[in-house]
C-alpha cells in the first residue's frame, strides 16, 4: 500500500547522504544542550536510530536540520530524564534557549563554511593545493615545506599568510551577508 506521501520520502540512500550530510550539526546541537562529547554521542546515536525509523515521514525537499533537530531536542529530554540524579540540570526555559543559540550557530558555521569555499575559488590552483596538502591530509607541514622545496619557516610564513587571506575574505562575505539580512 503505497500513498501519495510515501512518494515524498527519501529512499535509503538519499536519507543516508542527508544524515551523513548534517551529522557535524544536529552532533553539535546536542553537545551544546548536553555538555559532554561522550553524553553528546549516545543522545547522537539514539536520534540517528529515531530519524531512522521515521525516515518515511521526511518530505524530500524539506529542512533535514530543523526536522533532524526536533528529534535530537526530544532525545536530549530524554538524556535529561535518565541524568536526573546528576545534580546540574537545566529548566526547560534555559535548554529551549540554548537549543536555539545552537540552532543559531550551526546556521552561522554553516555559512562561515560557505564562505570558506567560495574564498578558496579566489587562490590560486596552487594555493588551494598547499592548503589541502597541509590541512586535509596526512602529511605534515614539514613535509609539505620539503616537497616544495621550501624552509619550514618561510613556508608556515606562507601559510600564514594564506589563512590570515581567508580569513578577510571570509569576515568580509559574511558582514556583508549579515548586513543584507539586517536590510
Amino acid at each position: 500500500m503505497s500513498s501519495s506521501s510515501d512518494s515524498l520520502a527519501p529512499d535509503e540512500d538519499q536519507f543516508v547522504s542527508m544524515l551523513i550530510q548534517h551529522r557535524h550539526s544536529v552532533f553539535t546541537f546536542i553537545l551544546k544542550q548536553v555538555g559532554n562529547a561522550a553524553d553528546a554521542e549516545d543522545v547522537y546515536q539514539r536520534t540517528s536510530l529515531s530519524l531512522w525509523k521515521k525516515k518515511d515521514a521526511f518530505e524530500v525537499g524539506g529542512n533535514f536540520y530543523n526536522w533532524a533537530c526536533g528529534f535530537a531536542f526530544n532525545e536530549v529530554r530524554n538524556y535529561r530524564t535518565r541524568q536526573r540524579r546528576n545534580r546540574l540540570r537545566f529548566d526547560a526555559e534555559l535548554a529551549e534557549l540554548i537549543a536555539a543559540e545552537s540552532e543559531s550557530m550551526a546556521a552561522r558555521a554553516d555559512a562561515s563554511l560557505e564562505a570558506l569555499r567560495g574564498c578558496m575559488k579566489q587562490l590560486s590552483q596552487r594555493q588551494q593545493e598547499i592548503l589541502q596538502r597541509c590541512f586535509s591530509s596526512t602529511e605534515s607541514m614539514t613535509d609539505v615545506a620539503a616537497s616544495l622545496d621550501r624552509s619550514r619557516g618561510a613556508f608556515y610564513k606562507q601559510i600564514a599568510r594564506l589563512k590570515s587571506k581567508l580569513s578577510a575574505c571570509i569576515d568580509q562575505v559574511m558582514n556583508r551577508c549579515e548586513a543584507a539580512n539586517e536590510s
